[in-house]
């Protein structure tokens, strides 16, 4: 029987980490440098003094944390992540203190933190208002927790492209990895923050634009893990034969067909003191 009052679904974690173990080398060259600008903007916003500790939830790659000592070069930051092979990037290029950790259940002592970082994490978490409790567990009286959550995106004509030959030639779905639904608008935001506990100080929008060429989204569309992980639920000879179609018909594609864009919704919020 279907129950009426189910909420709607939700990732899992056993999901979103496999894609980001699978797919680090296209998230860490390419994907990465895309979105950094708004979370390196949210980073400097969240008034970081001193030996400040701080937590970067969601860390990746440890792509932040040069932002973050820029703001305070004396900072202490904790990397943490639900991801092995993201945190291995963080340790061995940037020389991160890492820790494989639960959004939901941080290993961290109660006010253990100045500022949480919880940048392009809490569509992919199964409970994000768990998440946001728990960033306000771990701050100290008066400390702050940003967020960047999607507002939209407006995906290119080759992503179209890509989705539609995969479904063609019968590849299974991905699991899902993301929900925005509840972190899409200010309001929704504001509201998500102040029922952990937290009092927004300023919330904004940030659009972002890509223009990829055949050679980079390519890159891009094979290493990314989503696609990697459905790929791999077809035998390799399937693969190879889908991904030759697939490269006839994005080297069809025009310029204008890879140009991607996208906005953010940035938040900062504070614990009282």
């Amino acid at each position: 029987m279907t129950n009426r009052h189910a909420g709607p679904a939700r990732p899992r974690r056993a999901d979103v980490t496999a894609g980001y173990d699978w797919g680090v080398g296209a998230y860490e060259a390419l994907w990465s440098p895309v979105i950094l600008p708004p979370a390196a903007a949210l980073a400097a916003s969240l008034g970081l003094t001193g030996r400040c500790i701080v937590a970067d939830v969601g860390a990746g790659t440890g792509a932040l944390l040069g932002a973050i000592r820029a703001a305070a070069p004396a900072a202490r930051v904790l990397a943490l992540d639900a991801s092995a092979e993201m945190l291995h990037v963080a340790r061995a290029r940037r020389g991160a203190p890492a820790l494989l950790a639960d959004a939901l259940a941080l290993p961290l002592a109660n006010e253990a933190a100045d500022a949480v970082i919880l940048a392009y994490v809490l569509f992919h978490l199964a409970d994000p208002g768990r998440a946001l409790t728990e960033a306000a567990r771990v701050l100290r009286p008066g400390g702050r927790v940003g967020t960047i959550t999607w507002a939209w995106e407006r995906t290119s004509r080759a992503d179209t492209v890509w989705d539609q030959a995969l479904t063609s030639a019968g590849v299974p779905p991905g699991p899902l990895r993301r929900v925005d639904t509840g972190l899409d608008r200010p309001a929704a935001v504001e509201t998500l923050l102040a029922s952990a506990g937290l009092h927004p100080q300023r919330i904004w929008a940030l659009r972002l634009r890509r223009q990829w060429d055949r050679s980079s989204y390519w890159d891009l569309a094979t290493g990314w893990g989503a696609n990697r992980v459905r790929l791999s639920r077809i035998g390799a000879d399937a693969r190879a034969s889908v991904l030759a179609s697939l490269r006839h018909k994005i080297d069809g594609l025009a310029p204008a067909d890879f140009q991607w864009e996208g906005e953010v919704i940035c938040a900062v919020a504070t614990k009282a003191p």
